[in-house]
């Protein structure tokens, strides 16, 4: 058996066989499960096929037919070829799990980078002992996307999940709104195969009042009907933006990942100059490098997210749902990899004076959000602290979201910034950080003056 070709599942999934009984699923491929019945079975005992009931949870079972069997890796586990015609039902259900799976996987281990670097260690705020200012003064407010918002908060787009995806997004919804702050969803992908799974991410229907950004990966872009699928995402939640996210480590690692990236930016191009809302191009851990930053820009695009290295790693999340020790090691060699969320944040801005910028990746208090405002972002992506607080309560959400703004204010009043804006004349970066910003740059190093906006 291929380990490196099979999505490992813990706990198992329960299945049932018409002629052998029940059993449990171990381990999915894009054509084959692996299995092991209640009663031991042999290759030899088991015939020319069958048709396997897999139940996802209370509400999802899919019938799969399978013809041959053969011996899996472990003593009693045998791997099931589905039938080609059930192939598509199989991809559903391996979307399901990796949606479920990318859920309890951030819920409960260690997924970040390993050093937690960001390159906002390079910034210090300079305080100030008499601020002219009250709290009152205070000026939280920025402009992303075309709208202000209240904080320079976002609630970047997270993995969906079926019930509890559900129930996460709606949670995040109600607290966006109440903070004034947009929200983007996990990747639509599980809906736009299946419409069934639509009500997942239509939370607008109860809060109709959010600023809501959509999501599709660049590995769907390749479809004959990408603009199409982009403008389906849009009206099936009604959203005011649409974020592609860029996760190509993510997916190359990926046991079911996709591996073909050739004509992107293409597609990119004549989907921003078609889609009804404007586009906001999302890396995803990896850090968008300024050289890229600049063709998105003149390819069309209305924002960009720098997604850096320090906070979550998707390939370290995705080696964790492989079989194969090799994947798994591999995604440990690449947990670290990537520009540092405020050094891409910094090398994008001085290319880019005038863009409309996010930066995630490892942002995790309020004084990292002012530094990384004072470095030019105009918004900062929070997910996994989020992610975790969505999967206690809506009150928890609200509490995560509170410390944040929180932090941010004191920030300000102790560096004597009214707005945002003056946050960028209280910053100091360290050597170390031109140095970082340098090494990521392909055109003239960083002017160490302060950035234009």
């Amino acid at each position: 058996m291929d380990q490196s070709r099979f999505v490992a599942l813990d706990p198992a999934l329960v299945c049932h066989d018409l002629v052998l009984g029940p059993g449990s699923v171990h381990a999915l491929a894009t054509d084959s499960l692996v299995v092991s019945f209640v009663s031991p079975l042999l290759v030899e005992q088991i015939g020319h096929g069958g048709s396997l009931r897999v139940t996802f949870d209370e509400t999802h079972t899919i019938t799969l037919r399978w013809g041959k069997a053969t011996t899996a890796g472990a003593a009693g586990r045998l791997q099931l070829e589905v039938e080609p015609s059930d192939c598509t039902a199989l991809a559903d259900l391996m979307t399901l799990v990796r949606k479920n799976q990318h859920i309890s996987i951030c819920a409960t281990r260690d997924v970040e980078a390993t050093d937690r670097y960001t390159g906002l260690e390079e910034v210090t705020l300079l305080p100030c002992a008499l601020p002219d200012l009250d709290w009152s003064d205070l000026d939280t407010s920025t402009w992303f996307l075309g709208s202000r918002f209240r904080f320079p908060l976002l609630i970047t787009g997270m993995t969906g999940g079926l019930a509890r995806g559900a129930e996460i997004n709606l949670r995040l919804a109600k607290a966006a709104s109440a903070f004034g702050i947009p929200m983007g969803v996990g990747s639509q992908r599980v809906a736009l195969d299946n419409p069934d799974h639509a009500s997942i991410f239509t939370v607008k229907k109860a809060v109709p009042d959010l600023f809501l950004i959509g999501n599709i990966g660049i590995a769907q872009l390749l479809s004959a009907n990408a603009t199409d699928l982009c403008q389906r995402a849009v009206d099936m939640i009604a959203a005011d933006a649409l974020a592609i996210h860029v996760n190509v480590l993510q997916e190359v690692v990926q046991v079911e990942g996709d591996r073909n990236f050739r004509g992107v930016l293409n597609k990119i191009e004549a989907i921003a100059k078609a889609l009804s809302v404007p586009l906001l191009i999302k890396e995803v851990g990896v850090g968008l490098d300024p050289t890229t930053a600049q063709r998105l820009m003149e390819a069309g695009v209305a924002a960009l997210d720098c997604g850096g290295k320090g906070g979550t790693s998707w390939s370290m999340i995705e080696g964790e749902r492989a079989s194969s020790s090799v994947t798994r090691a591999v995604a440990q060699t690449f947990r670290d990899f990537g520009i540092p969320t405020a050094v891409s944040l910094a090398a994008i801005r001085a290319a880019l004076p005038h863009v409309s910028l996010a930066a995630t990746g490892g942002i995790r208090d309020g004084l990292m959000v002012a530094k990384a405002c004072a470095l030019g972002a105009n918004v900062c992506g929070i997910g996994l602290p989020l992610l975790r607080a969505a999967l206690e309560s809506e009150d928890a959400v609200h509490q995560q979201l509170t410390t944040f703004a929180q932090g941010l204010r004191i920030a300000m009043v102790v560096t004597g910034a009214r707005s945002l804006s003056d946050l960028v004349r209280r910053a100091h970066r360290s050597e170390q950080f031109f140095s970082l910003v340098d090494r990521f740059t392909t055109t003239e190093p960083v002017s160490r003056s302060t950035p234009r906006y």
